[in-house]
């Protein structure tokens, strides 16, 4: 009997998004390989990854723990922390060699057949000097934005000339829709974006909230780095209510805490009518597949805000909004400001499914029978 196909796939531990993304490119994979075998490198917390697997209808994947790709160092969900960062890439830089040889010995000791990053590096480099077939995805990549968050210093183009070398030895490397260009890279393969659709239930979300049904439901999400917000002080525009998925949230006269009504984020979007948050890929393609419109305070400082903002843009009403009126509660001027836009077409796409079919090409597996739903 032939044993089944070891998936090890190594997920960056910089908020959820990488995880959030991965997980379709694996479900895709499954419908091609039913006994995939996965196990996931990364020093997000395994429980947590089990979870996000398992409530995607996967099998929870072994865990394998794995610091290496931190992505960046943050003071909080908007504002980075250079120096920690640049310490830390200086040393990964340093060791680089014995770097790559605890990469090897790490993929030699899971027997893996296939490895698929987003978006490290080492991993990349490592499966490929091993000859096992490696692929990367993502929307963004870590040396172009080190490159662009720091474009005068000779030691980060030294680590960045480092990450690209690597990066150029994959089969493939998926640059994901919104996001970076991934210039330069003659591996790059663009696809289009992955995110989930969510169910729509407006009026199960209002009778779980103890609201009337003609209530509207503003979502503020920040993602997996925390951004504490006192939504008890919140005072919404009468006829709105804010349901909040961040860290310390509480309920007030205004909000509710949305990790106490058991939703799934993606039914809770479908189902709501405004998305507060920071440009970040799986909350923005999200928005834009469910064409929601979105106040996002901006990240200026962050070199894929721009590439997400404008595809956004193309799918759903888009407004800035300022993290002070957001602390303090004052959404009343966007909110007025993203109603006066035009409505947009949301986005359509199957990311997952353009990258599960190249991989399994690579792997010699046939594409699966007509008829089977998209993960």
């Amino acid at each position: 009997m032939t044993a089944p196909i070891h998936l090890v796939a190594c997920v960056a531990s910089h908020g959820w998004g990488h995880l959030s993304q991965t997980i379709p490119m694996v479900a895709a994979l499954r419908a091609r390989l039913p006994a995939l075998r996965t196990t996931v490198r990364t020093a997000l917390p395994a429980v947590l990854v089990r979870e996000r697997f398992e409530a995607a209808g996967l099998p929870a994947p072994e865990v394998s723990p794995d610091a290496t790709e931190f992505g960046f160092e943050m003071h909080d969900a908007l504002t980075v922390d250079d120096d920690a960062s640049l310490a830390r890439y200086r040393a990964l830089f340093a060791g680089r060699d014995a770097l790559l040889t605890g990469e090897r010995a790490a993929l030699r000791a899971l027997r893996a057949d296939v490895v698929l990053a987003n978006i490290g590096w080492v991993p990349l480099a490592a499966a490929a000097s091993l000859g096992l077939p490696a692929f990367g995805a993502c929307s963004l990549n870590w040396a172009d934005v080190l490159q662009a968050r720091h474009p005068e210093r000779a030691d980060v183009g030294a680590i960045a000339d480092w990450m690209r070398e690597a990066y150029s030895r994959a089969d493939a490397l998926f640059a994901l829709e919104p996001g970076m260009p991934f210039r330069g890279f003659a591996n790059r393969v663009v696809v289009p974006p992955i995110a989930r659709r969510g169910t729509e239930r407006r009026d199960a979300l209002r009778v779980a909230l103890g609201v009337p049904p003609e209530t509207r439901v503003m979502q503020v999400a920040f993602g997996g780095i925390s951004l504490a917000l006192d939504s008890a002080s919140w005072r919404l525009p009468e006829g709105w209510i804010a349901v909040v998925l961040t860290a310390d949230a509480v309920d007030g006269p205004s909000a509710r805490r949305g990790d106490t009504l058991g939703w799934p984020y993606h039914d809770l979007l479908a189902s709501s009518d405004l998305l507060v948050a920071k440009p970040g890929y799986g909350t923005f393609a999200a928005a834009g597949f469910a064409g929601r419109d979105t106040l996002a305070v901006p990240r200026d400082d962050w070199p894929e805000a721009p590439y997400l903002s404008a595809w956004l843009e193309r799918h759903a009403r888009l407004e800035p909004i300022g993290l002070d009126a957001v602390r303090a509660g004052r959404f009343e001027a966007g909110i007025a400001a993203v109603q006066t836009r035009a409505v947009r077409v949301p986005a359509d796409g199957d990311g997952a499914a353009t990258i599960a079919a190249t991989i399994a090409r690579r792997l010699g597996v046939a594409p699966p029978a007509q008829g089977l739903s998209r993960p």
